[in-house]
């Protein structure tokens, strides 16, 4: 280590960003950005660089650098300007009557949103990923117009260059495999099918459909060797093939790994040139410290981290584990093995599952990405410069790679365990795990450190049951979804649903069982069939019918409700062929799951109204009394009361009726639960008004903490008897 200073310096570098970061200094963690003090971010007007744009049938999607907002006061004409961050602007075609290309200098009014952090544990984290490039904002555009066309040079070339072999692929292969071919070598995914991209996912081939180190290094050996043969002089060909692979970085988006690769592929022709030695680690360090300089938050982003961590699998892990190099499919094997030792933590943490199968059959894929590459470039190349004839010459080698990966796919994704959901592990056992691997590494041929790594891998594969019961009241929105993990691995779902958060079943609810590790679902109790309560879990059963959830579900608890027989007719159907038992739960009903105990207390009888019908569940764990209680309202509210008046349980926790509407949970029937700690699920400036002002105030007389997920995202209460705790 002492021989390679810049190894020091990146680890130095990384240290001193995450302190910086987690002392919230500006610019180098997820704080909220700068505002001009006094400015309304309303019909705010600013001034940008079209960088990025993407167009679909229904919206334009911009992203705008060298951006600046613009004041102009009332009482004149003299305008300020303030230096800002990057935009990502989203607006309706028709908000939009001029031609946008790349490169050009555009002004936008309309309303700047900060972005989002998650509310719930395994959601996409949008502000990381939009910070570490340097996007700060969202924009909702309500007007455009172009100041000045193609002001910037660069941009325009990479635009028309995209476009060019974009049109070229779409000549040269069919739409399904066009798609593939576009995410490959343009970054661009919007045209491939999500089942498509699944497949990659479950063969263990995520890594090909984004433009990464592989792609540069096949492209930038060829365009050398190929200058070369052409007789350019070694210091030219070296340079010109370096050069180009920035300008195919920007033309792909100048994701982390792109830039990575760019710069360790600009190390090696330099050390050509100057007859150095190269050594890969010191490269991959100088990458490392470049782009933490551009872009500090880079060091939170799974792209950043993962294309590193594989890099150091090759040239850390390998040399120790396999001293001799090998070639073929032993070589991906051992490459594959060095590599997940590193990477594990990090899949698992930012995408909490392992392609079990994938992880094999990857590797026999492997010696045949080059070729993919090479063939569809050729094909994109040739069909757009030459024609289309020659183009579909190329394709075809690249079409069957292709229907072979896709056939796999197939295959596989009938398997069980072709996703294996561990969940996400927390950061002390991600530590553990490569403190240990260090070790192991230190003294492979000892068996203190064979010891050590495979505890450290025990706990970061199947982590310790927890004594205790946790129920957490998740974000979608306006709509409702609660999840009951027992210390056993059992789990219950109560609702899932929304109707202000698009696809919550794919986007929240899956997304937090897999980073929660669950694969099984006992039980999932659909309180009603309004859809701020239903359509998730109807997403979810579709998933699971077409393989896609990596989770299971056991039975669905129904109840009826004259005026909803067709949905529930419809819900009944998917669940059946999701595997799933149907069960019609009404008053009197009860579950035990061990110490776990659900009683159902309505509905009472069949109403017309969903909402008079919706089930009212008491949840019973060790002393733990907790009331879930749908939307139900009037008549159905009554008849619960009445039961309720005769028990004599002390309720630790209410989730409150309706999202907290006014109509509901009334004055004699708080007076009865008085519960410790009060959930209402709403979303945030719901149409609405959830909660009621009048709801509020009743909560506040007669319950002890008053919680909404709309202000604080997902509500955990972890029950360890006899005493719980919210988080």
């Amino acid at each position: 280590m002492r021989k390679r200073p810049l190894c020091i310096a990146a680890l130095v570098w990384a240290a001193v960003v995450w302190l910086l970061g987690s002392v919230g200094v500006p610019g180098f963690g997820h704080s909220s950005p700068a505002f001009p003090e006094g400015e309304a971010r309303e019909s705010a007007l600013v001034a940008g660089n079209v960088y990025k744009l993407d167009i679909n049938e229904k919206q334009t999607v911009l992203y705008l650098k060298q951006t600046i907002l613009i004041k102009q006061t009332n009482r004149s004409a003299v305008q300020q300007e303030y230096p800002f961050d990057r935009i990502k602007v989203r607006m309706k075609n028709q908000e939009s009557a001029v031609e946008i290309s790349m490169g050009d200098r555009i002004l936008v009014k309309g309303d700047l949103e900060e972005i989002p952090i998650p509310g719930n544990p395994g959601q996409f984290h949008e502000r990381a990923y939009y910070y570490a490039r340097k996007v700060k904002w969202y924009q909702k555009g309500k007007n455009v117009q172009v100041i000045e066309k193609e002001c910037d040079k660069s941009l325009v070339l990479q635009g028309k260059v995209k476009q060019a072999m974009s049109n070229g692929i779409r000549k040269a292969f069919s739409k399904e495999k066009a798609g593939i071919m576009e995410a490959m070598l343009l970054g661009e995914k919007e045209n491939m099918e999500k089942e498509t991209g699944f497949l990659f996912q479950i063969l263990g081939c995520s890594h090909i459909l984004a433009v990464s180190g592989l792609h540069l290094s096949v492209m930038g050996g060829g365009m050398f060797r190929l200058l070369r043969r052409c007789s350019v002089p070694f210091g030219g060909a070296a340079g010109i093939s370096a050069l180009c692979m920035f300008f195919y970085g920007g033309v792909t988006g100048n994701s982390a790994s792109v830039l990575r690769a760019a710069i360790m592929f600009a190390v090696f022709m330099g050390s050509f040139i100057l007859k150095r030695t190269y050594d890969l680690l010191s490269a991959v360090s100088l990458a490392a410290i470049l782009l933490l300089c551009e872009s500090p938050c880079y060091l939170y982003d799974s792209s950043f981290l993962l294309s590193f961590g594989a890099v150091l699998g090759i040239g850390v892990v390998y040399p120790v584990f396999f001293s001799t190099k090998v070639r073929g499919i032993r070589d991906g094997f051992r490459t594959t093995i060095a590599v997940w030792f590193i990477i594990l933590p990090l899949t698992l943490y930012f995408f909490f599952q392992i392609p079990l199968w994938g992880s094999v059959v990857s590797v026999f894929f492997l010696p045949l990405s080059p070729a993919l590459l090479i063939f569809g470039a050729a094909a994109g190349i040739s069909s757009s410069l030459l024609t289309a004839g020659i183009g579909l010459i190329f394709a075809l080698p690249a079409s069957g790679i292709l229907e072979i990966m896709l056939w796999t796919g197939e295959v596989i994704k009938a398997l069980p365990g072709a996703l294996w959901n561990a969940g996400q592990p927390d950061i002390w056992q991600c530590v553990v795990y490569y403190v240990a691997a260090g070790l192991f590494l230190k003294n492979k041929n000892r068996r203190i450190g064979q010891f050590l790594y495979g505890i450290a891998l025990v706990l970061l594969l199947f982590p310790l049951p927890k004594g205790s019961m946790k129920i957490t009241f998740l974000d979608v929105g306006q709509g409702d979804c609660a999840c009951i993990q027992m210390a056993q691995g059992h789990c219950y779902l109560i609702d899932g649903g929304s109707t202000t958060v698009s696809k919550v079943g794919r986007y929240r609810i899956l997304p937090f069982l897999k980073a929660s590790g669950i694969r099984k679902i006992q039980g999932v109790f659909v309180s009603h069939m309004d859809a701020d309560h239903v359509n998730g879990i109807t997403e979810l059963l579709e998933m699971i019918i077409s393989r896609e959830a990596g989770i299971e579900i056991q039975t669905l608890f129904l109840s009826q409700c004259s005026g909803t027989q067709e949905q529930m007719r419809e819900i009944e159907i998917l669940g059946k062929k999701a595997g799933c038992e149907i069960i019609y739960i009404q008053k009197g009903s009860q579950i035990k799951d061990k110490n776990l105990e659900i009683y159902c207390l309505g509905p009472e009888q069949v109403y017309e109204d969903s909402n008079e019908s919706s089930q009212v569940l008491h949840v019973s764990w060790k002393g733990f009394d907790l009331l879930f209680t749908g939307d139900v309202e009037g008549e159905g509210e009554k008849r619960i009361l009445e039961s309720l008046q005769e028990s004599e349980t002390a309720w630790e926790v209410l989730k409150v009726a309706h999202h907290g509407s006014g109509n509901s949970t009334g004055e004699n029937f708080l007076q009865c639960v008085k519960p410790q700690k009060a959930v209402i699920s709403c979303g945030k400036d719901n149409s609405y008004g959830h909660p009621h002002r009048e709801l509020l105030d009743r909560l506040k007389k007669y319950s002890g903490q008053i919680l909404l997920t709309k202000e604080q995202g997902a509500v955990s209460v972890i029950v360890r008897n006899p005493s719980f705790s919210e988080k």
